[in-house]
């Protein structure tokens, strides 16, 4: 039997009704042998301030809780990162044939953040 398009739900999401009044680092997953990975994140609250964003790692131990993380790039120089703009709302950020091993989520207040965030993962091996 192939395994091509065999979608992974997680049951477990990366962050789940995280408060946003300060910074807040999602679970890390990994995606070693992941082809297609998409991200769901939504927020409520009446102000939330913020933006979320990915990062990656090829040296995380998850016993030890130590290695080193970057953010994904859109392009050279340009990180991915979505404004949450100061309303309740949701992004989706979908991304295929990376080199990383794990990776995470990350949500950064700008201040008087309200509300809670929650990121949910899908993945494809193909």
């Amino acid at each position: 039997m192939s395994r091509k398009d065999v979608l992974l739900p997680y049951t477990d999401p990366l962050m789940s009704n995280a408060s946003m009044a300060s910074n807040i680092t999602g679970t890390p997953i990994n995606i070693q042998f992941m082809d297609d990975i998409g991200i769901a994140f939504t927020w409520t609250g009446s102000n939330p301030q913020g933006s979320v964003s990915l990062q990656v790692s090829l040296d995380y131990n998850p016993n030890t809780q130590t290695g080193n993380w970057f953010t994904v790039q859109t392009s050279p120089g340009t990180n991915y990162s979505v404004s949450c703009g100061g309303a309740p709302g949701g992004t989706f950020a979908d991304f295929a044939l990376t080199g990383a091993r794990w990776l995470r989520t990350t949500y950064t207040t700008t201040g008087g953040s309200s509300g809670n965030l929650t990121a949910v993962i899908g993945a494809k091996m193909v």
